[in-house]
């Protein structure tokens, strides 16, 4: 497939320009923080870490309306909300990942997919990676082969983009006067530069692996562990793959019905009638967690439930390195 250059300084123009059609979700500075928001203009904040919030959230909101229901003379009426045409731009390799993971486990939610049908996905791949990410272990990262709409890479001369699917061309196609045909040289600078990426991944993280991860689950000391957990549930919800969720109903008789996030580290989550709970501990739950990311999704989904963004580790306020299981059983 055809890859194109597009200059430095034609970034913008190209992004202002879409977002005059479709809704562009781009990320900028936010009191000091990369954030994922609407973009109308504002400075992009590509240089920055990966933002702790992932855009994943886009697909798989924190809470979300389902439908909202209407009553009259005892019947009931029910009303949705239409999705609306979108790009994500910025969006990282490993993020791209958790898309397709939950793609496996939204397949047949119909407003899951018509989210994802509604959103053109505009990668940025990795060349300078976090000090926490361990994406190059896991195999994922850092650059994306395939999955997106297009593909961006930071080169001398500007963006390398490629197309990845139908849609992707046909936003090339549309703002053809901004590309120009790369050069052999720019897929080679795209090359060094995701090896070298690649190399300080693996250089600064964890020697792991899917296998030595599913023996330290079993050799892990988990209820000293669940010690140190503070319950807060912070690395399931900055967690691009994890997606479990309550529903409740808000408003009698005229209301709507909502899908809120949750957590399988809380006590309730697991909790059935007459106060029985099959995980009573915190270091049972803390297995589950993952036990679910690395036993039970790739058994239903075919595809690890981690992506290597070490988010969780970033913000768990208790002496918890997640990435860092392997040390605690000495592997």
């Amino acid at each position: 497939m055809r890859s194109f250059l597009l200059p430095r300084d034609g970034l913008v123009l190209f992004l202002n320009d879409l977002s005059k059609k479709l809704e562009l979700i781009a990320p900028v500075m936010m009191e000091g923080e990369p954030v994922f928001v609407t973009w109308s203009g504002e400075k992009l904040a590509l240089d920055s870490e990966n933002p702790l919030a992932s855009p994943v959230e886009f697909f798989l909101p924190q809470e979300e309306v389902l439908f909202r229901y209407v009553q009259y003379s005892g019947r009931y009426t029910f009303e949705e909300e239409e999705p609306r045409p979108r790009m994500i731009f910025g969006m990282r390799p490993c993020d791209l990942k958790a898309v397709e993971v939950l793609d496996r486990i939204f397949g047949s939610d119909h407003l899951y997919v018509d989210r994802r049908r509604s959103t053109v996905i505009a990668v940025l791949n990795c060349i300078t990676p976090g000090e926490g990410c361990f994406c190059a272990q896991l195999g994922i990262g850092p650059g994306s082969e395939e999955g997106y709409d297009l593909l961006f890479t930071e080169v001398e001369d500007g963006y390398l983009v490629e197309p990845g699917s139908p849609a992707g061309t046909l936003v090339l196609r549309d703002y053809a006067d901004l590309f120009t045909e790369a050069r052999p040289h720019h897929l080679a600078e795209k090359k060094m530069k995701l090896d070298m990426a690649e190399e300080a991944v693996r250089r600064l993280g964890p020697q792991i692996s899917i296998p030595l991860i599913e023996e330290a689950i079993e050799e892990a000391p988990w209820e000293e562990i669940g010690e140190r957990c503070l319950r807060c549930g912070g690395c399931s919800f900055v967690c691009p793959v994890c997606h479990c969720f309550n529903v409740v109903d808000r408003g009698v008789p005229d209301g709507e019905r909502l899908r809120c996030r949750d957590s399988c580290i809380f006590s309730g989550f697991a909790r059935m009638a007459n106060d029985i709970n099959p995980r009573m501990s915190q270091g049972e739950r803390l297995r589950n967690w993952y036990k679910n990311k690395f036993v039970y999704l790739p058994e239903r989904t075919g595809l690890v439930g981690c992506v290597g963004c070490g988010r969780c580790s970033r913000v768990c306020l208790g002496p918890i390195d997640r990435k860092g299981l392997l040390k605690e059983v000495g592997i």
